[in-house]
């Protein structure tokens, strides 16, 4: 497979705004700030969580043995969009006109102007910021002349197997997107709209603007298991290695103008997301299938970035997080199979021993890896058994930064500032784990399920499970007749939460 010729070239427009315009200094109070999301990692992916993993992943280990690793973490949902959402905002996605399911296509911007985020916060603070790899928070797109699209109808917008051609054809990539990450706090950006291989426009986006779109067609780029939109050069086994190099750019550029200014690159990747397909040298690394191969591609990014920061001298000035967006696919999927019709590759567990997948309100489809390094603060060799989630990164680097946030600004998370720097920290208020149009919640030892089913628990009035999840990890007992009082407490909870706007 052919790749793009050397390293990504910004816009002579990115050039100029790239001077720096902060005063702050990466420090240790201060540090650059690398969140690293994989796409459908799942806990038992990564060898520091699953010494039986058929997937060698040298690089996150080493994060693991360098920083901190935590066993109980957790993304803010069981799929992407919502979970990228909850991320960035410290927020739920349920609280917006999202209230179920992910984004597909042309939908329009999911994360309200002049709502803060991790990069408006950290770019008010003097950091530089930028946004590489896949979005999948809507973006506004504009419609050509005599077209009409609605782009204010209700979400979600259907998805299914193939998008709606009569929009598709009706998008003019000619003019930039808008109400974006551009928008959000992110000085430079180079991105896909969505699932970069399964999800049109099939191409990047860099700085707001269509990327070799003048010549674009509807077709189903090879590997799909949907049509779109493409760019007449995509290749979608490349993608990951397009959003590394840019990143590597990225972070050159930024120490090389100005050593003393901190940088934040949120850098999502597309592996090991469906479907099935990666570049060339990574084909055979692991034991586990092709999805195998891609849980090794992303660890081959972190490598890429940690050798990058090695030589850059900046390591010990560095915060480099390394987590997933939910839980993992049981399987390799072959290219254009449903997504639903993943398979068990060669006895590889995905999820370790958890109970459930992605897109499930079990622990396997929200408990993932999450492994920081970062030297100057962190203990090398630090576990924590601390529940924490994706939603309480906000407020995290708020607490990192002294700064205190609005009350209307990551109302569902908490800081887990003293668990990352390997300090004891008390309990965390409880976590509200989400999935299509049903809850559970984590309170401490207990898990509280709202709904019955063996699959994707479907809600029933007046019925659900219990687990104990200190006894039992694996959700095999159900403890909801046994601990009535306790079924009571965490329901009385959970609607106040749900009805109060804010978890915290």
């Amino acid at each position: 497979m052919k790749l793009h010729p050397g390293l990504i070239a910004l816009h002579a427009a990115a050039l100029i705004a790239a001077t720096c315009s902060g005063t702050a200094r990466a420090s240790a109070d201060k540090p650059n700030i690398i969140i690293i999301l994989a796409d459908d990692l799942g806990y038992g992916d990564v060898g520091c969580y699953n010494a039986a993993s058929r997937i060698p992943t040298p690089n996150i280990d080493r994060l693991a043995r360098e920083g901190i690793r935590f066993t109980d973490a957790h993304s803010a949902d069981s799929v992407c969009t919502p979970s990228r959402y909850g991320l960035l905002t410290g927020r739920y996605c349920w609280r917006t006109g999202l209230k179920s399911g992910v984004l597909f296509n042309w939908e329009p911007p999911l994360i309200e102007a002049g709502r803060v985020t991790i990069a408006s916060l950290l770019e008010k603070n003097g950091y530089r910021t930028a946004l590489v790899g896949k979005w999948h928070l809507g973006l506004g797109f504009t419609a050509k002349a005599g077209r009409q699209v609605d782009f204010k109808k209700p979400l979600p917008w259907p998805g299914g197997p193939l998008p709606d051609r009569a929009i598709s054809e009706s998008i003019d990539f000619s003019v930039p997107v808008f109400g974006g990450p551009e928008t959000l706090g992110f000085n430079e950006t180079f991105y896909s709209a969505g699932c970069p291989t399964d999800q049109e426009p099939f191409c990047f986006i860099e700085n707001g603007r269509f990327l070799g779109m003048e010549a674009a067609s509807y077709r189903q780029p090879a590997g799909s298991w949907r049509s779109g939109m493409a760019a007449p050069d995509w290749v979608n086994e490349t993608v990951d290695v397009r959003f590394t190099e840019w990143s590597v750019d990225f972070m050159r550029r930024s120490h090389q103008r100005n050593p003393g200014q901190p940088f934040f690159l949120y850098l999502p990747l597309s592996s090991p997301h469906s479907p099935h397909v990666t570049a060339e040298f990574a084909l055979g690394k692991s034991k586990a299938g092709v999805r195998g191969d891609m849980v090794w591609l992303v660890d081959w990014v972190v490598g890429r970035i940690n050798q990058t920061l090695e030589e850059l001298k900046i390591s010990g000035e560095t915060l480099l997080i390394v987590t997933s967006d939910n839980g993992p696919l049981p399987g390799s999927l072959a290219p254009g199979a449903p997504e639903g019709t993943a398979r068990i590759t060669n006895g590889h567990q995905s999820a370790g021993r958890l109970r459930g997948y992605k897109a499930r309100l079990w622990e396997g489809g929200h408990r993932v890896p999450f492994v920081a390094r970062w030297p100057a603060r962190i203990p090398a060799g630090t576990t924590s058994d601390s529940s924490i989630c994706s939603t309480d990164v906000l407020a995290t680097f708020s607490e990192l930064l002294g700064e205190t946030l609005p009350a209307n600004a990551g109302e569902d998370g908490s800081s887990i500032l003293p668990a990352l720097l390997g300090k004891p920290m008390g309990p965390r208020p409880a976590i509200v784990h989400h999935s299509s149009t049903t809850f559970s919640l984590r309170d401490g030892r207990w898990k509280i399920v709202f709904g019955r089913g063996e699959d994707r628990v479907k809600p029933e009035e007046g019925k659900g499970y219990l687990f104990d999840l200190e006894t039992d990890p694996s959700e095999m007992r159900d403890r909801w007749a046994e601990q009535p009082e306790i079924v009571e407490r965490l329901t009385r909870q959970f609607r106040a939460i749900q009805g109060n706007g804010a978890a915290r």
